[in-house]
């Protein structure tokens, strides 16, 4: 099964004034190669402390990802 992976959405608000809801793709942040089977444990990559990316839709905007959102998300 190459190439089937699901593809797992989070949805995040930003820091802006808007508080627009950003859908995250983590296969973008740790990678659609990592496998993870049980808890989040020995993936063979260290998951980042947090991750910060621009509003898709406003310019003031910063939408953070921690650690926990990803691991209570895999």
């Amino acid at each position: 099964m190459v190439g089937t992976g699901m593809a797992k959405i989070i949805k995040v608000q930003c820091t802006g004034p808007g508080q627009h809801e950003n859908e995250i793709n983590l296969d973008d942040i740790i990678g659609s190669d990592v496998v993870i089977y049980g808890g989040p444990i020995a993936t063979g990559r260290d998951l980042p402390a947090r991750v910060v990316r621009r509003c898709d839709i406003c310019d003031q905007g910063k939408v953070i990802i921690t650690r926990e959102m990803i691991e209570e998300n895999l």
